[in-house]
């Protein structure tokens, strides 16, 4: 049985809601994105795409010298993010600070219902996000390209 606590008056009083029951098939649409640059990786659970990745990642920070990379995780694939992260920075000489906050983001779903002759119903839920801001430190990128500093 969940049981969701919606805000402090609701604490107080004792209420619980539940999220309502609809009967019917669930459709996770994907999660909207803000406008992403060249810089950001956001990153998923297959562990396949990984390797792809960190090489994606040292490309960006040594080869195009961007000068810093935003590595994003989104439910469970907060700790692949972080993995990504920290191979990152051990594969640089641990030569690279990483600036982490995390935040909530709201996911919507579709909610097919049994009877066809029922609407098509929009569900919210909150899923957990992480973004990780990797930048190289600034004695290794005056070494790297002496101009950039």
């Amino acid at each position: 049985m969940d049981i969701v606590m919606d805000d402090k008056a609701t604490q107080q009083t004792g209420e619980c809601k539940k999220r309502p029951r609809i009967n019917g098939s669930v459709k996770k649409r994907k999660p909207m994105r803000a406008s992403t640059s060249r810089s950001d990786i956001y990153v998923t659970r297959e562990r396949r795409k990984f390797n792809g990745q960190l090489n994606r990642a040292r490309k960006l920070l040594l080869d195009r010298h961007f000068p810093s990379i935003t590595i994003h995780g989104l439910g469970a694939a907060i700790q692949q993010a972080i993995m990504l992260a920290n191979a990152v920075k051990a594969s640089l000489g641990d030569q690279a600070t990483m600036e982490v906050t995390s935040d909530t983001v709201t996911l919507f779903d579709e909610v097919i219902p049994e009877d066809d002759d029922a609407d098509t119903v929009t569900q919210a839920r909150q899923n957990s996000a992480i973004h990780i801001k990797v930048a190289l430190i600034d004695d290794i990128v005056s070494l790297i390209n002496p101009k950039r500093k």
